[in-house]
């Protein structure tokens, strides 16, 4: 058997707080996520993710499409080639921003995934690095209050 814990780099008390079971919040986390994100998915008042999506995709569409279009404005002289250049870094910038934007967002099905991952047996079934990655893609962070014998988990969604 393995033992993993936990320690708290950042315990205000003296002596230092003990070391956490990880088995034990982990536990505990699966549990949470399984009763709190279907709540928290149907509480969600998202407009309409597909808009949202293929709004994002015609505006990185447009700008790369006006990317393009900086060589024939530098050849036929209509913009010199320092501000062809800074026009680029720019159009650029803003593309980058527009896929970081994209990339945030949850899925569209987000529903039916929050279906999916709230059956405890799919989170056992996981492998490590399988299960950090969907912790990564549902929560922004686990906060841990220790009580006297028992610690209680609050989970803070993405969304």
């Amino acid at each position: 058997k393995q033992y993993l814990y936990l320690r708290p780099i950042n315990c205000p008390k003296h002596p230092k707080c003990r070391a956490l079971s990880y088995e034990q919040v982990l536990e505990q986390t699966i549990q949470l996520i399984c009763q709190e994100l279907p709540r928290a998915v149907a509480a969600m008042n998202a407009p309409s993710l597909d808009g949202v999506k293929e709004s994002l995709k015609g505006k990185i569409t447009q700008k790369k499409d006006n990317l393009e279009q900086l060589p024939l404005l530098t050849s036929s002289g209509v913009l010199d080639q320092d501000t062809a250049d800074l026009r680029a870094y720019k159009l650029r910038t803003e593309i980058s921003q527009l896929q970081q934007q994209l990339a945030a967002l949850p899925p569209v099905n987000l529903k039916a995934i929050a279906k999916t991952v709230s059956i405890p047996q799919f989170w056992i079934d996981l492998s490590e690095s399988e299960r950090r990655f969907y912790f990564r893609e549902f929560i922004q962070k686990i906060i841990i209050l220790r009580q006297v014998k028992e610690l209680q988990l609050q989970l803070v969604f993405i969304f």
